[in-house]
């Protein structure tokens, strides 16, 4: 009978980059920390990405030792808990997301070992672009 596991202690942080095209003169846009973007009326944001990274898990959900780590998948969608897009990223801790539509976007990451046993989402991140 194959044992279950479930991966641990993944979290995650992300940041978000814009790609922004302006129009007419002037007018004074800055960043704050944690992502966030202000504008003013002459700006509009044509495209967004976003850039996630996170910290590998090092035990399973049982506490012990993970040594079997295979990858991780990056799930998206438009709203919390709903992820309708995902990206197997292989086993690199981070990946961009690019060609974002404005609007609100929530992350998720999981990661998962050689058998295929895929972690619980982990740290969900949501943001406007």
């Amino acid at each position: 009978m194959l044992k279950h596991k479930r991966l641990i202690n993944l979290s995650i942080i992300i940041t978000l980059i814009l790609a922004i095209a302006g129009c007419g003169g002037g007018g004074s846009g800055g960043s704050g920390g944690g992502g966030s973007t202000s504008s003013t009326t002459d700006v509009t944001i044509s495209t967004g990405s976003v850039t996630l990274s996170w910290d590998a898990p090092s035990t399973n959900s049982d506490g012990s030792p993970l040594s079997d780590l295979a990858g991780y998948k990056v799930y998206y969608g438009t709203s919390s808990g709903n992820y309708t897009n995902s990206v197997d990223v292989g086993n690199i801790a981070g990946s961009s997301v690019s060609s974002l539509t404005p609007g609100s976007w929530c992350f998720s990451v999981t990661a998962y070992d050689t058998s295929g046993n895929e972690s619980n989402y982990a740290g969900e991140q949501c943001t406007s672009i």
